[in-house]
């Protein structure tokens, strides 16, 4: 009879032992994050109805260009993993994009600067896959899509052919693919790409039916703390 009532408590202090790892682990599967990095910026531009005969824009744009810039990233959200190796996260994603386009010339007026600032506030669904793991080191790779708004303006110093301001908003639809390489399951870097699936009509004169379109490609590096 002995032995049975110690066998029982046996069996009973192993499956409460078993409750509490499962427990600790639970907890940790899912969590919050904050990030925030720097990083440049691949702008497509497409100029659509510039001729020679209806603008004297020096240097002349042509229809397809491209322009390098400053970008900010912010985030925050929240993520869980279903196993050890997959996982998934969301969260708001801020990306600050500064452009600047050159000197221009209109109509033998005096040279003038023009850029494009904008703003993209996206809600993202990211899929995590961890890929290596050792020496409190993970290393996953990511991929995901945003939706959001990207609101921005296309400026200059002096007034211009696009007018002294034009302001946008658009919806924006963007996938993100990356690598993210997290120490003490706690601190990490993530190296993102941001792809948009869309182009944003920037500015446009129906008059002479000239348009400009704007794809903003970010590449950044984010500092991500995970688990406070």
């Amino acid at each position: 009879m002995k032995k049975i009532i110690l066998a029982c408590l046996a069996v009973m202090s192993l499956c409460f032992a078993e409750l509490r790892v499962d427990t600790q682990e639970k907890k940790v599967d899912i969590g919050f994050f904050i990030g925030g990095g720097i990083g440049v910026g691949a702008n497509a531009m497409n100029f659509s109805g510039f001729t020679t005969q209806n603008t004297s824009t020096t240097p002349f744009p042509t229809t397809n260009q491209s322009f390098a810039s400053f970008v900010a990233s912010l985030k925050a959200g929240v993520y869980h993993f279903f196993t050890p190796m997959i996982g998934l996260r969301g969260y708001y994603n801020l990306d600050l994009n500064v452009l600047p386009m050159g000197e221009y010339i209109e109509n033998n007026q005096p040279a003038y600067e023009s850029y494009i600032f904008s703003s993209s506030h996206t809600i993202n669904a990211d899929v995590i896959i961890n890929v290596f793991s050792q020496n409190n080191m993970d290393v996953a790779v990511i991929g995901g899509m945003g939706l959001g708004a990207l609101v921005g303006e296309l400026n200059s110093k002096y007034e211009t052919l696009y007018g002294n301001v034009s302001k946008f908003l658009d919806f924006e639809f963007r996938f993100n693919l990356g690598v993210k390489v997290l120490f003490n399951k706690k601190y990490g870097v993530e190296f993102m790409a941001k792809v948009p699936v869309i182009s944003t009509m920037i500015w446009a004169d129906t008059q002479v039916n000239r348009t400009i379109k704007y794809s903003p490609y970010y590449f950044t590096i984010d500092f991500v703390m995970e688990r406070f």
